[in-house]
């Protein structure tokens, strides 16, 4: 287990790669509701508009996760805050990590620290994710972060000709 200290900060021109690469992971396509191919353009502008416009304009924060590997800063995944509902102060959370570096705890480094900026910072009063049932991974991630399984929703997601159902985790502030 990997206890390096997790640091979120905004995206930067420089992450347009990484950014292609996790939003055509076809593997990650099946946990969530991704399910076509983004352009590097696409991408480079949603990039260049996210360093403009504000979180609930846009309703959504994309935030990279760094970490220090042997005294130099990687970019391990991301982290989104999503569907940013300012009326409810509620959103969704989303979080990519980059194959290289799965297994290694930084995924629940990042959602708390997600959650603490969510919380102290937005002011935001309750998150939310979806998780696939069969993501045993996902689903231990969110539970040791203090999210709780509220809901099931079933037959939610479609992989091939199956289908399989979601947990819904919810934290309030």
């Amino acid at each position: 287990m990997n206890e390096s200290k997790i640091i979120l900060r905004a995206v930067e021109i420089k992450d347009i790669d990484l950014i292609y690469k996790y939003e055509n992971d076809i593997d990650a396509w099946t946990g969530g509701i991704n399910s076509r191919f983004c352009s590097e353009y696409a991408i480079e502008q949603y990039v260049l508009s996210s360093q403009n416009e504000s979180a609930f304009s846009q309703q959504q924060i994309r935030l990279m996760i760094d970490v220090d590997v042997s005294g130099t800063l990687q970019t391990v995944g991301c982290v989104d805050l999503y569907d940013i509902d300012v009326r409810n102060s509620k959103a969704g959370v989303g979080i990519y990590i980059d194959k290289a570096f799965r297994r290694r705890n930084y995924a629940s480094n990042a959602v708390m620290e997600l959650t603490n900026y969510a919380f102290n910072i937005l002011n935001l009063h309750q998150l939310y994710a979806f998780v696939g049932k069969d993501n045993i991974y996902s689903n231990n991630v969110f539970e040791k972060c203090g999210f709780f399984k509220t809901a099931a929703l079933t037959d939610w997601l479609k992989s091939g000709n199956d289908y399989t159902d979601v947990n819904v985790f919810q934290k309030i502030n």
